[in-house]
């Protein structure tokens, strides 16, 4: 009994071995980096994406035809090896040779399939080649780059038996390079070469079908060039196939329409209204949070808001990303109570607030207009030690600019209003508290950017000279632009709008000299003023009583804008404005027509 209990244990052993050898073998005889991979990637021919197995592994056996497949593993070998160094050409001649007549008849299909997968896959994971053609005269050859997945086309069409693992490489190869007729046309003909027989299909005939991830990769192309036509048949043709999106389908495509450059947020609707109708599938909280954005994007905050209202609802646990998201909303809406009562919400379900939650809750306060809020934000940051970044901060230095501005233009309607609609400029700079404690809130920030070691850019010191051009403070104005020229090594240059503002500042203050050399300075450094340029540089030649100053400094063709310069005191009577440029204006066009 026990011998004959151990003779069973060490058959079972035996046939163990046999097994994991066997297995071992396929694996060493066909293991190459390009088989496992299967590329969908939509961003870099370098990136790929582990997807599916790789095609099935012929089993040895000592039948007479193992020689012939051992001498066409030697040259599979060869194939991977070139493949490995990048020698796409050489993989090729491997290839014709083992298929010609050098290595003997093309009897082993299975061998010839895996090694045109191998350069297959190779050549539409990689980019372009250079190709030489004819001699250009006696010297020198033309070159020309030629792409890969042209060579891949080639060798799918030269395939005798060309199999589904063929087709979908190469169609996930035109969608990943943007070519989606390419890649529709392609999908067309491998449904064609392996439509299904009949309704009652069996396991090999369904596995025929084009993947459902072979029809993702050419969803996501063709909304990527905005073909949303192709996208909704192709989305009926694979209901029709028996090939079911899932929800990854829908949040790609949402995904696109979130990130497109024109506004899809119909198209994302749509694709929202048709995930939600799908059979078997349920919209997660990423599929609504990109439509969200998807709303923001195309400006459409209140759709936005809709769809984050209907999450609530609906019980879905948020994250707070999906907070964020709604807070951005509010943002652009410039509703910043909506905003803040989200951000009290995250805090009382548990959620706890990141970096880019405050700074989209400091942009939301800044928009409409409550510089106090965003300040306050900051101090919490602050306290939390969360660290502030530069768009944070560029959106607290934002509101500052945008309170100054407003302050400033009330301020000039009660003076004008106080010295009985008559206008005069004193040459000093505005007496408004208001304004004098934003300018000074501003300068701060920028001192708390440079002692955290926050990154200053353009923006950040464009809104500063607003705010300092609205206060009238001409020298914090001139001195902020030098500081931007002297980071000039690090990208950071004064644009249209600092010079403008700075300009607005000297004018604001009487200042004609420093507005015309910011002027000049403008004009070197390659910036074409605008009309809002003019508009500043006259306002500020008006302020200083220089008439013949500003006809000079205006070109020979721009006499007709000095009468059509932008009103600025919108708040003032339109006649009396009107007439007050319009004298002004006279002044300078006499002065030019006597040159």
């Amino acid at each position: 009994m026990e011998t004959s209990s151990r003779r069973t244990r060490d058959k079972g052993m035996l046939t163990i071995f046999a097994i994991l050898s066997v297995k071992c073998m396929q694996i060493n005889a066909f293991h190459h980096p390009y088989s496992s991979w299967f590329f969908v990637s939509t961003t870099s021919p370098s990136r790929v994406a582990p997807l599916r197995q790789r095609s099935p592994q012929l089993c040895l056996s000592s039948s007479p035809g193992n020689e012939v497949i051992g001498t066409k593993k030697k040259t599979l070998y060869s194939i991977e090896s070139l493949l490995d160094d990048g020698d796409i050409d050489g993989a090729l001649l491997e290839l014709k040779r083992l298929e010609g007549g050098e290595e003997g008849p093309s009897n082993v299909g299975e061998v010839a399939a895996a090694a045109y997968h191998t350069v297959i896959e190779a050549c539409c994971a990689g980019g372009h080649v250079q190709d030489q053609g004819r001699k250009k005269g006696e010297n020198g050859i033309n070159t020309r780059k030629v792409d890969l997945i042209d060579v891949a086309e080639d060798l799918l069409q030269s395939m005798n038996n060309a199999t589904a693992h063929a087709y979908e490489t190469v169609i996930s190869g035109y969608a990943r390079r943007g070519k989606w007729s390419d890649a529709l046309q392609k999908l067309v003909l491998m449904e064609e070469e392996f439509r299904p027989i009949g309704r009652n299909k069996s396991k090999s005939d369904e596995q025929s079908v084009p993947s459902l991830n072979v029809y993702q990769a050419v969803l996501v192309a063709c909304a990527r060039a905005g073909q949303y036509d192709n996208v909704t048949s192709l989305l009926t043709k694979m209901r029709r196939r028996g090939v079911r999106p899932n929800v990854y389908t829908y949040n790609s495509l949402l995904n696109v329409c979130a990130k497109d450059k024109e506004t899809r947020w119909k198209e994302a609707l749509s694709l929202l209204s048709q995930c939600q109708r799908e059979p078997g599938i349920d919209p997660d909280l990423v599929t609504y949070t990109t439509a969200m954005r998807a709303c923001i994007r195309g400006r459409r905050s209140d759709k936005a808001i809709e769809i984050f209202r209907v999450v609530k609802d609906m019980g879905i646990e948020l994250d707070v990303y999906c907070y964020t998201t709604a807070m951005d909303a509010c943002a652009k809406g410039k509703m910043w109570k909506t905003a803040l009562s989200i951000l009290r919400e995250m805090k009382e379900k548990g959620i706890e607030p990141n970096e880019v939650t405050y700074g989209v809750a400091v942009a939301a306060c800044g928009n409409g207009g409550r510089w106090e809020k965003a300040l306050e934000l900051l101090d919490q940051m602050r306290e939390m030690n969360m660290k502030i970044n530069t768009i944070t901060y560029n959106a607290a230095v934002s509101a500052l600019a945008k309170a100054a501005r407003t302050e400033s233009k009330q301020q000039r309607r009660f003076d004008f209003k106080q010295k009985g609609g008559k206008y005069h400029a004193t040459g000093n700079q505005p007496q408004n508290s208001e304004v004098n404690l934003l300018w000074c809130k501003t300068l701060d920030l920028l001192d708390c950017m440079e002692s955290e070691g926050v990154l200053r850019d353009s923006f950040t010191f464009s809104s500063a000279i607003s705010t300092c051009g609205a206060a009238g403070r001409w020298e914090e104005a001139m001195h902020l632009i030098n500081t931007m020229k002297a980071d000039g090594d690090r990208g950071i240059k004064p644009n249209r709008f600092a010079y403008t503002s700075a300009i607005t500042a000297c004018g604001n203050s009487g200042e004609w000299e420093p507005a015309l050399k910011l002027f000049n300075d403008m004009k070197l450094d390659g910036l074409q003023p605008d009309l809002v340029s003019y508009n500043a540089l006259i306002g500020a030649g008006m302020t200083a009583n220089q008439p013949e100053q500003v006809s000079a400094t205006l070109p020979q063709k721009s006499r007709f804008m000095i009468g059509l310069v932008i009103l600025r005191d919108l708040s003032c009577p339109f006649t009396t404005v009107t007439l007050r440029y319009l004298d002004f204006g006279m002044k300078c066009f006499n002065l030019t027509r006597r040159k």
